[in-house]
Formats: C-alpha cells, structure tokens, sequence
C-alpha cells in the first residue's frame, strides 16, 4: 500500500514530529511506501493566490499546485498530521 504523509509543524522535536516518525518506521515495517511532504520544510504557501487561479483557468495548472496533486494521486491512504 502506497500511504502519503502530509506533515506541519515548525518544530522538529515535537510530538508531531513524533508521531510522524512513528508512522512512518511502522508503515515500512509493514511493507507500506511511505512519502513524506513536510509543509514546512517546502515552506508550502496554502493561498491559492490570483495568478494561480487564473492560470487555472486558462487550462495551465500551477508547478507547485501540480507536483503536489501527483503525490495525491499516487498514494493509496493519506494521512495528515499536525498540531490540533
């Protein structure tokens, strides 16, 4: 099974940097591929801003909206971790 997770924190030593870890090492025990997006780390821009918009709707999809959309689409099981 092909799991993505989608990872934010700022921190690298916190408890969701924990679990992410978790996960990760028990999935690829398991067998699972396992890929990791790390939103801070890419320092992801969660505004879809007015360029992109429009290039969207021109039929040009965004690089960044793109690659993002593959890992999607790859992945059997998404699961998200960040702080509540």
């Amino acid at each position: 099974m092909k799991t993505l997770v989608i990872y934010a924190h700022p921190n690298p030593k916190s408890f969701n940097a924990a679990i992410k870890d978790t996960l990760v090492e028990e999935l690829t025990n398991k067998g699972h591929e396992v890929r990791v997006r790390d939103l801070y780390e890419m320092n992801f821009n969660p505004i879809l801003s007015g360029r992109d918009f429009e290039q969207m709707q021109s039929g040009n999809m965004p690089q960044d909206i793109a690659e993002e959309q593959k890992h999607i689409t790859w992945a059997d099981t998404l699961i998200l971790v960040y702080p509540v």
